[in-house]
């Protein structure tokens, strides 16, 4: 179903009514995608064990709150917010009907969680039976290590991008963020579109059990068929790259960085002309990209040099100016300013109650027919548990006040 969304086009999941219980980054990012295009996302939560991102920052203007988190706030717009205690029987009684009412539930609990509760799929499918539900735990629903628990930083680890992540000679040293929270829900949006499909096809729902751990070592193909194919581990290559030459970042007059890579002949034909090296092609040792991988040290050293007397904007214009594969290393000031992503519309500008205007991420895709993109700030804690509870599941003044005073809703 369709109606009219951001610029009077229709939106694609216009009518559909998701119940969110994932929690942090993954399953919050593939529900607000479902938000972003038109669905009505519930984000339920509980005030007795409260979300982990709230309390991470940044927090707007350094004041720590559970309302105050931008982290949280980026990955919860285009969604409404409840509180429902669902350590309470009335709690999980009310879930189920938000559940009978919903077309999809997305959750992120420790495997068996849900089902402690009396709330996992063979059961809420009861209330729902052509439900569509999707688990995003780290490590998927079976195995031996479906109970660990952990974040994006012991996931990266797991999946092995911090086996590649450093310097050759020095330890795994990661990426510095959460890197899988990033990566990871592309492809669990991209299953719980095809259960979808599948749904509006044959009228039956589904279960998605999708893990974490899977979806991120999608990015390591290259690696892993490195060794499945040839019986050679990838190692750790700082900078460099074993079919580039060069390849790194340098730094400028200016204090900026601006990186560089050459793959192609192509490639290197425009960087000896961008810093004045002919003379480079009577060198045998530079004539073939595999004899110039052993002389990386040596281009590096004119690289400096020549950066040394450019700033970085210098230096990108000559690479580009030549067909070179270059860019500026960006700041986040940089990246919030930059007019590529102003021309796109990449940034929103949302109205949060107690963080005012702050922009959000829209999706890096733009469809022509049903263009989304963020449309409501995230949700205070709660903010919105009387109207759903009302307007959506239709209870009466006295039976919230009930379920208010008896700590149902906390």
């Amino acid at each position: 179903m369709t109606s009219n969304g951001r610029n009077g086009k229709p939106k694609p999941f216009e009518g559909l009514r998701v119940t969110d219980l994932s929690w942090v980054g993954v399953g919050p990012t593939v529900a607000k995608y479902l938000g972003d295009h038109g669905a009505e996302v519930i984000r339920v939560e509980s005030a007795t064990r409260m979300e982990g991102l709230r309390r991470a920052g940044p927090f707007t203007n350094n004041e720590p709150h559970y309302d105050n988190s931008g982290y949280y706030a980026n990955f919860n717009s285009s969604k409404l917010g409840i509180t429902i205690n669902l350590k309470t029987d009335k709690g999980k009684a009310l879930l189920k009907r938000l559940v009978a009412v919903s077309d999809v539930v997305t959750e992120s609990f420790t495997p068996g969680s849900l089902k402690k509760l009396g709330l996992d799929y063979e059961e809420l499918r009861k209330v729902r039976p052509d439900l569509v539900m999707i688990s995003m735990p780290l490590f998927g629903q079976t195995g031996p290590w479906a109970h660990y628990m952990g974040y994006g930083h012991v996931l990266q680890a797991a999946s092995g991008f911090n086996h590649l992540t450093g310097w050759p000679d020095g330890e795994p040293i990661g990426t510095g963020i959460a890197y899988t929270d990033f990566l990871v829900p592309h492809v669990g949006a991209l299953a719980l579109v095809a259960a979808l499909d599948y749904r509006r096809r044959t009228g039956q729902g589904q279960y998605i059990d999708f893990s974490q751990f899977e979806g991120a070592i999608h990015a390591l193909g290259p690696a892993i068929l490195e060794w499945t194919a040839n019986g050679r581990e990838a190692e750790r290559l700082g900078n460099r790259d074993p079919e580039a030459a060069p390849h790194g970042a340098y730094r400028c007059k200016d204090g900026r960085y601006v990186v560089i890579a050459c793959f192609t002949e192509q490639d290197w034909e425009g960087f000896r002309a961008a810093i004045g090296r002919p003379d480079w092609t009577d060198l045998e040792r530079m004539r073939r990209k595999w004899s110039r991988l052993d002389e990386q040290k040596e281009i590096d050293r004119h690289i400096d040099f020549w950066c040394r007397e450019r700033t970085a904007a210098q230096a990108f214009k000559a690479m580009r100016d030549h067909g070179v594969p270059s860019g500026i290393v960006k700041s986040p000031e940089e990246m919030h300013r930059d007019p590529q992503l102003r021309h796109r519309g990449h940034y929103a500008a949302l109205e949060h109650p107690t963080m005012g205007v702050r922009t959000y991420d829209s999706p890096a895709f733009r469809l022509s027919k049903t263009p989304g993109g963020p449309t409501k700030a995230a949700p205070l804690l709660g903010e919105d548990t009387e109207r759903v509870l009302k307007g959506t599941l239709g209870l009466s003044d006295d039976e919230f006040t009930e379920l208010l005073v008896e700590g149902v809703l906390e």
